[in-house]
């Protein structure tokens, strides 16, 4: 019924863009009903052919650029990566249907408002991607070629976002897990592009900035609720914590950082972990400079999640020189290695989760909490074994995934389907 009624009130091209760009504020689940109301196969044609000679070689970025969020992060390592190329380009912020803060700044002076070139790399979403092209009319696309960059958890591509693939001539993805999870689903190629990883610290905001104890070893786990807590699973760092350290230990320390918590959600992490005066939770919002410098000021950080699309976090900490306790499954593992990192051992279990509903029955990874815990031990107690795993974690990153590194595939990629000429 409410899909019948919005169709109507979307048919008229001017109120769908004005119901669409507000429906950022509405709840996720109810935004993305909208999204898939509005979208008419019928009216929404499909893009005209790329055809050379029509645009001037270049790429157009599309993404969250100024959002506080998994994405955000994401696009804006994109844009670095392209400025870092030398390619003509534009970048292009999208704040439409995405309910994080925007309050990222790093690129306003260069955003555009409009591609240029002939090559588009959209970085959003799916099911986001009905709202862009309302907000985008058929010239932004037509005789360009058009990129998604896609991120997913799970190892199955929900079958209700494959209408999306039309609009697209091939995708990116910035990992082999996401990459395999797509390519089942598609006769578009697939491409992993890793992204060029970046963490800049600033050496003046130390514990004492972000109020923390100077003498305790201090392990980290960080999670945004708009992420799902099932899925970040903070609750399995805390067990893996109590069960490794004595609840009076003075010496040692566990950090929460929680992003875009309600108080509800804070009420309840609170609850959980019970008046331990050796958990700090930080629920203030950070700039990513303030993100990379209370990471770089812990000991260790861990992720005890179930699935990752990339685990930026967990590179960004690797880039720092922390030590990384994870899962070891899902996309973490194409830059995690038992040399690098500690990799904990996991069973599967299903999917149960409200935000992935309709992907119950498809499995993901139930970490071992005491193997967690072991870990922790072992790098409280040696410090030597701490700071190889520093080293070795660093040196894989910016061999590995630097943006020079991420800048050199982007240009590869594109001029070997032939959009970028060899003198470019």
């Amino acid at each position: 019924m409410l899909k019948r009624i919005i169709k109507k009130i979307l048919r008229y091209g001017p109120i769908a863009k004005i119901v669409l760009l507000f429906s950022r504020l509405l709840p996720s689940g109810l935004r993305a009903r909208i999204c898939a109301a509005a979208y008419d196969p019928g009216r929404m044609k499909p893009n005209r052919p790329f055809e050379p000679g029509a645009y001037q070689e270049g790429v157009n970025l599309f993404g969250y650029l100024k959002a506080q969020m998994g994405l955000g992060p994401g696009a804006r390592l994109m844009a670095s990566a392209i400025e870092h190329s030398g390619l003509p380009h534009t970048l292009i912020n999208v704040f439409a249907g995405n309910p994080a803060r925007h309050g990222e700044t790093e690129f306003d002076s260069r955003l555009s408002k409009a591609p240029l070139y002939n090559t588009n790399i959209v970085h959003i979403n799916p099911e986001q991607i009905p709202l862009l092209r309302h907000l985008y009319q058929r010239r932004a696309w037509d005789r360009r070629y058009n990129i998604a960059i896609w991120l997913w958890e799970l190892e199955e591509f929900p079958s209700e976002w494959a209408s999306q693939f039309r609009y697209f001539d091939e995708i990116w993805t910035p990992s082999t897990f996401t990459t395999a999870s797509i390519a089942k689903s598609t006769s578009l190629p697939v491409v992993t592009i890793p992204y060029g990883v970046r963490a800049e610290a600033d050496a003046n905001m130390d514990r004492r900035y972000f109020g923390l104890p100077e003498h305790r070893f201090l392990f980290l786990c960080m999670y945004d609720v708009n992420s799902t807590m099932e899925r970040k699973n903070p609750m399995g760092a805390i067990d893996a914590f109590f069960a490794a350290f004595p609840q009076d230990s003075a010496d040692v320390g566990l950090v929460v950082k929680v992003n875009n918590a309600t108080p509800e959600n804070l009420r309840q992490l609170h609850s959980y972990i019970g008046g331990r005066r050796n958990v700090y939770v930080i629920s203030t919002p950070m700039s990513r400079v303030e993100v990379h410098s209370l990471i770089k000021a812990c000991d260790v950080f861990v992720s005890l999640h179930r699935s990752e699309g990339f685990g930026l976090v967990m590179a960004e900490a690797m880039a720092l020189g922390v030590p990384v306790i994870a899962t070891n499954w899902s996309a973490n593992t194409d830059f995690m290695r038992p040399d690098n990192s500690c990799l904990v051992d996991y069973t599967f279990t299903d999917v149960r989760d409200g935000y992935y509903q309709s992907r119950h029955g498809q499995r993901w990874a139930d970490p071992d909490i005491g193997h967690a815990a072991q870990y922790m031990q072992s790098l409280y107690h040696d410090r030597q074994l701490c700071d190889r795993l520093a080293r070795l974690g660093r040196e894989s990153i910016q061999r590995e995934f630097s943006v020079e590194q991420c800048s050199i595939k982007i240009r590869n990629r594109l001029r070997e389907i032939g959009v970028i000429s060899g003198n470019l």
